[in-house]
Parts: C-alpha cells; structure tokens; sequence
C-alpha cells in the first residue's frame, strides 16, 4: 500500500515538470537573435580589417606607381639618398644631424703632389768644368787648385768668363769648375791630390755635386798647357786603352782622361773642347803662330781631341775656330793665350751654339 501511493506521487512529478510550448518558442526566438548579433559583431569586425588591409594595398600601389611608373604590390619606398643609414652616420654623425664628410690625407696629398708636379718648372740643368787656367776665377774652383784671373790678365768680372755666360744665358746651375791654372791632362794618373794632372784620380772624381750627384753636362776644355809646355802628342786615337801610372803622351792622358769620366759619370752629357788658336807666348803683337819644341801648334792638338771625341762619340765644341784668330790675338787675349773679355764672349757663344 505504501509503495503504490509512493509511485504516483513519483508520476505527478515527472508530470508537473513538462515545458510549455510557448515558453519553448521564445526561448527558440532569443537564442536566433543572440546568433544574429553575433553574426553581425563577427562580420563588422572582419569588414574593419579588409577595409584596412585594403587601405595598405592600396598606398603600396600608389607608392609603386610613383616610384616605377606601374603599380607594384607590397613594395616598400626606396629611402631618399639624403636619409640612408650611410649618410646619417658618416663621420660619427647621428641620424638628423648634418653629416661632416672628411677627405682622406692621402687623397689630399695626392692632389697636392699632382698640383704641385703640374706647376713644377722642369729642373734645371747642372754642369762641371774640367779645366786650366782659361776657366779659372778666383772664389769659384775649389779649394786647392790654382786660379789665373781676375788677378792675372784682364778679365776682372766673373761675369765676362766664357763659362759664366754660358750659365747666365742657359739658366743651368754650375756643380764644380774644377779648373786649375798650369794644368796639363799628363801626369801620375794615380793621384789622388794633384790638381795639375787632367787624368788622375783627384781631378776626374771631383766633378760630382751635392750628394754625390753626377752633373747633367761635362765640359772638358784641356790642352792649351800641354802644347805650351812641349808634352809629346803620341799616337793614340782613343781606342786604345792606357794603363795607371805615369803618362808621358798627350793622346794617352787625354784618352785616359774621358775613359774615367766616362766610367764615373755614366748619365753625364760629356763635350770636349778644342784648344784656341795660340800665338807666341809673351811677345808683343802682332802675334805670330806658336809653335812649341814638339813643332806642334794648337791645330795640331785640337785635331788630335776630335780624332779621340769622335771615337769615343762624344760631341765637339770647337774653339780653335770661335773668333779667336792669330790675327786678332792682340784683341781679344792679353798675351796671346790668356782671353779678354771680348775673347770669353768668342768662346761662350761657341758653347752655346753646340749646347743648343
């Protein structure tokens, strides 16, 4: 009795909780009207980001279009040239500060070099003299050797020398006027003090000038002495080699002589001078032809150095036939071997007529 009563008791229950029909239809209603509002959130939210994907793409195109003349999708600008990381750097500089470019020093001394090159006049050329007494002045041959003028004869200025002419007209630089009055190209070829002796040691290795640089031009003007004191012409024509010691013979000192200048300055422009027309030493004008105890007069020696220069092809100034004549001795030297003025003006224009 008990159970039945519990079990309808337990069936009015299951009855009673039953939904209304009605209720069920509005609760259908909401939830289609919260899927709808959800539906809408979604959908504006993803419209937003389309529209501003869009809106990217669309400036890429337009920067594209500006940039290569087409439109070019997701290209980004190309930095300007004055904002590039380079440029904000250079020199330290940080970004938004002016750059200070420096030039390199050695770019700078580069151009400074190639300016100062360009405006370099050539350099000049340098000269040495391997004399006598004709090229002598006082003051300007080194220590040592023995001057002639201007206490001798009369040539009082430095600046009527043949040789100082020559200097002022060519603007050359003078390295050594190693001349020496008396001197002959004979003598002990081993000397190495003697400046009376052309070929020896002392007087051939001291035409180089400072630092032991090797003039441009040599000008040898060698042998009036050696047909005033009688030395011996010889045989030798310049091709054959003389031996170190004593030399007796002119054509063997002579040869010796250019045979070491050679040697010693290889890069030298080297000229050999015949001797002036000669007239008897000490009389009184007119002159005569002086002809010494060999029966050699000055052509004869001047033939002599030719014959030598040409086989050792060097060039010649000629001097026996400058101006300086037999005929004219009284003008233009002062005792027939020793110039005037009016004589150093013969030989400079002479030198300056080969060196040209």
């Amino acid at each position: 009795m008990s159970g039945k009563r519990m079990g309808r008791k337990s069936n009015h229950k299951r009855r009673s909780r039953r939904t209304n029909p009605g209720q069920l239809a509005a609760a259908a209603v909401g939830a289609v009207a919260l899927c709808a509002a959800f539906v809408c959130v979604v959908v504006f939210i993803a419209g937003r980001f389309v529209d501003k994907a869009d809106g990217e793409k669309t400036t890429d195109m337009a920067l594209g279009d500006i940039q290569d003349g087409s439109a070019r999708e997701e290209t980004a600008p190309e930095i300007p040239e004055e904002a590039s990381p380079q440029d904000a750097s250079v020199g330290g500089q940080k970004e938004g500060q002016e750059p200070d470019v420096e030039v390199p020093e050695t770019a700078d001394a580069d151009k400074e070099t190639e300016e100062q090159t360009s405006e370099t006049e050539p350099a000049v050329t340098t000269i040495s003299i391997l004399g006598d007494s004709i090229s002598t002045f006082q003051g300007y041959i080194p220590a040592g050797y023995y001057d002639f003028f201007p206490g001798n004869g009369l040539v009082s200025d430095v600046n009527d020398t043949w040789w100082r002419r020559v200097l002022d007209d060519t603007g050359w630089m003078l390295y050594v006027n190693g001349s020496s009055s008396g001197a002959t190209c004979v003598g002990d070829s081993t000397g190495t003090a003697d400046p009376q002796c052309g070929c020896n040691e002392f007087r051939t290795g001291a035409l180089y000038g400072p630092g032991n640089t090797a003039p441009d031009v040599i000008i040898v003007y060698m042998g009036t002495n050696d047909l005033l004191q009688s030395i011996p012409m010889g045989d030798n024509d310049g091709t054959r080699q003389v031996a170190e010691g004593q030399v007796a013979a002119f054509s063997d000192a002579y040869t010796l002589m250019i045979d070491k200048l050679l040697a010693k300055y290889p890069s030298s422009r080297i000229y050999c001078c015949t001797i002036t027309q000669i007239g008897d030493y000490g009389t009184s004008t007119p002159y005569v032809e002086f002809v010494n105890g060999e029966n050699l007069t000055a052509a004869d020696y001047s033939a002599r150095i030719r014959q030598i220069a040409a086989n050792k092809n060097l060039p010649v100034i000629d001097l026996y036939d400058c101006g300086i004549a037999v005929d004219n001795l009284h003008n233009t030297t002062a005792d027939g071997v020793h110039p005037t003025p009016d004589g150093m003006k013969y030989i400079a224009e002479a030198v300056r007529k080969v060196l040209d």
